[in-house]
């Protein structure tokens, strides 16, 4: 019996939650990813840091600990790593996306990097981030139906404008399209305003607008010398073909009998970094690119289910075009 087709999609930042305490230990099996956890782990003793096992596999969840830049970014990035390698044995992966982390997680996923040279990536990026000003708010603009609110998009629209009018301490712009919801990353007083000026809206049980914890002004402008000094610092990274289609965060795929690693490089370390995350151009990518049998959201979580779901209402794929259908309809999968 074949195993069905399906486009991967890597979490970013957020997936690693309280309820998600103890995934990479359950997860993770002997091999590339199990080194790569292992080296990361006797690297941060040596620097008299906890483990990321140990945080990982600790009884309690610390948000002041679980929730830093560094920690999270490495938990969400051997957790998706272990459960990818669970996922290839059930189903054919076509090509693979991630959310803005997800990206980096994306690469060796995808054979593009080992798995040491991935944690390497995730490692210098987050470093990096923590040092620039600013934050991240989420937004939604779309309704209980998960159907685009024209409203809620023109308010976005006009809170943005009007606080770049302010001038430079004042920027902000869209850092990830998140199918419905939108990023939106600025300096901290435009962080600060943006959750004055925002629409106040409810989906489901989750209140709108929010900042992001631990975030910083990610792909943005405000980026432009972490860009610098990651260009410096990761020129020698060894990026090769992938060996299955990569979709990056413009939506434009890079297959694995043309692709250019020095492309990758560069708009890793560069447009990834300093330009909006098009998370929900990467699954309309996926639905007319490749059309699977599924699109796959890999853990730790299920942080993607929502947002993929907006996209696949948005694009009508299936003929799916409300929430009861797409719930049914098995296109969605986290596992």
């Amino acid at each position: 019996m074949s195993k069905p087709s399906a486009v991967l999609l890597c979490p970013g930042r957020g997936s690693y939650t309280k309820a998600e305490l103890g995934f990479v230990g359950r997860t993770i099996r002997p091999g590339p990813v199990a080194e790569a956890l292992k080296a990361a782990d006797a690297a941060r003793q040596r620097a008299d840091r906890p483990t990321f096992s140990s945080l990982d596999g600790a009884e309690k969840f610390r948000p002041s600990q679980h929730l830093d830049g560094e920690n999270a970014a490495a938990l969400i990035y051997f957790g998706t790593m272990a459960h990818v390698e669970q996922l290839r044995e059930r189903y054919n992966i076509l090509a693979v996306a991630g959310n803005s982390l997800g990206w980096y997680t994306a690469l060796p996923a995808s054979g593009a990097l080992d798995a040491t040279s991935g944690w390497r990536l995730v490692s210098s990026m987050a470093a990096l981030q923590q040092q620039v000003k600013g934050g991240q708010v989420l937004t939604t603009t779309v309704g209980e139906d998960w159907r685009p609110d024209a409203a809620l998009r023109a308010a976005v629209d006009t809170t943005l404008q009007g606080l770049r009018d302010r001038g430079h301490d004042y920027f902000c712009d869209y850092s990830i399209r998140l199918g419905g919801h939108q990023v939106l990353a600025g300096t901290e007083a435009a962080t600060r305003e943006l959750l004055t000026l925002l629409p106040k809206i409810s989906v489901g049980e989750r209140e709108f607008p929010f900042r992001l914890a631990g975030h910083g002004p990610f792909h943005s402008s405000l980026c432009l010398e972490t860009a610098k000094i990651a260009a410096q610092q990761l020129a020698d990274l060894p990026i090769r073909m992938p060996g299955c289609h990569l979709i990056d965060g413009f939506g434009t795929v890079h297959s694995p009998w043309s692709a250019d690693p020095r492309d990758l490089l560069r708009y890793t370390v560069h447009e990834q970094v300093v330009e909006t995350f098009d998370f929900s151009a990467c699954v309309r990518t996926a639905m007319r690119e490749f059309q699977p049998d599924v699109l796959l959201c890999a853990g730790p979580g299920t942080s993607l289910r929502a947002p993929v779901g907006h996209c696949v209402l948005q694009e009508g794929w299936r003929s799916i075009r409300d929430r009861d259908t797409l719930f049914s309809s098995g296109v969605v999968v986290t596992e």
